[in-house]
């Protein structure tokens, strides 16, 4: 079965599928072996050759999603990420249900590569919405991200300038689109600061009431979301050679339900980094100011054995 409930064979392919170039929900999307049991089918691999964690987080919702009740949409999902994943081989999900509750669903879901190397651990809850108060940190949009350039725009030699932080670049993956206001204040090493905003979607508009909504967020979310940890760093890098950046654990409360398809305001701060982890804690908005989703990620940012 795949993530529309198709069931299909429980064989022993590895390799992934080639993947169209286009659709972010192709990229979350899973095949289901048994239940309880799913697997990858596309690959989508980071600059360094290692599985981009924004899809590793999205097939975990996937998987916790599948195994959840139709009517209770995502709350929550924490993610540790244990091993870097080959964006080429397929990732094996097991899910397990924790809870079932009156108002609560909680899954646990671990994903193994190759001969059960784990590369991931994570939990996810859903809930329905509950009456109770309600508030929010306010937001107002003060630019069109239409109007925005994309990451292909912005010009080479500011680029340059974010060299010492490793994976950053004009990269911009095809399945969705990004762009960040304020380019040279926000970019430039002699103004970045610890923390940073920018608007991202689905560039391929998800079908209505589609259960991989909460899966593509996830995807999304790792995008650029740890700049605020290195950003205030950055004048101070010029001179050395690129840090290491790792994610090492992500966690998202979704505080409603939305698609992700429609731009997203993300304001992410770091409060910290120390010991060679930095933690950043981003805001996610709506361009009517609803607030959406928190997302929260530690990340290892360290120098090359060489240049401490």
């Amino acid at each position: 079965m795949d993530g529309q409930g198709i069931r299909v064979a429980d064989g022993d392919e590895a390799a992934c599928d080639r993947w169209d170039n286009q659709a972010a929900e192709s990229l979350v999307s899973l095949e289901t072996i048994t239940p309880l049991r799913y697997r990858s089918r596309f690959g989508d691999g980071n600059l360094n050759g290692r599985s981009y964690g924004g899809q590793i987080l999205g097939q975990a919702m996937m998987a916790a999603t599948l195994s959840a009740p139709d009517d209770r949409p995502a709350a929550m999902l924490q993610l540790l990420f244990l091993r870097g994943a080959d964006p080429a081989r397929r990732i094996t999900f097991d899910a397990q249900v924790l809870q079932d509750g009156k108002r609560f669903s909680s899954r646990h879901v671990v994903g193994h590569q190759g001969d059960g190397r784990t590369v991931l651990s994570a939990q996810a809850t859903f809930c329905a919405a509950q009456p109770g108060p309600r508030h929010a940190a306010p937001f107002a949009a003060s630019e069109d991200p239409d109007s925005l350039p994309g990451l292909a725009m912005i010009p080479d030699a500011l680029m340059a300038q974010l060299r010492p932080l490793g994976p950053y670049s004009q990269y911009i993956k095809p399945s969705m689109d990004f762009r960040i206001p304020e380019i040279d204040r926000q970019l430039s090493a002699a103004s970045a600061e610890p923390r940073l905003r920018f608007w991202i979607r689905s560039r391929q508009p998800l079908a209505a009431g589609s259960r991989a909504q909460a899966a593509v967020f996830a995807y999304l979310s790792d995008w650029w979301l740890n700049f605020s940890s290195v950003g205030g760093h950055l004048r101070d890098l010029q001179s050395r050679a690129p840090l290491y950046l790792s994610s090492l654990n992500h966690c998202i409360w979704f505080h409603c339900a939305f698609s992700p398809d429609a731009w997203m305001h993300v304001e992410t701060e770091s409060p910290c980094a120390d010991g060679g982890r930095g933690l950043s804690i981003a805001r996610v908005h709506d361009r009517n100011g609803a607030m959406l989703a928190t997302s929260i990620q530690e990340t290892l940012m360290v120098h090359p054995d060489g240049d401490a």
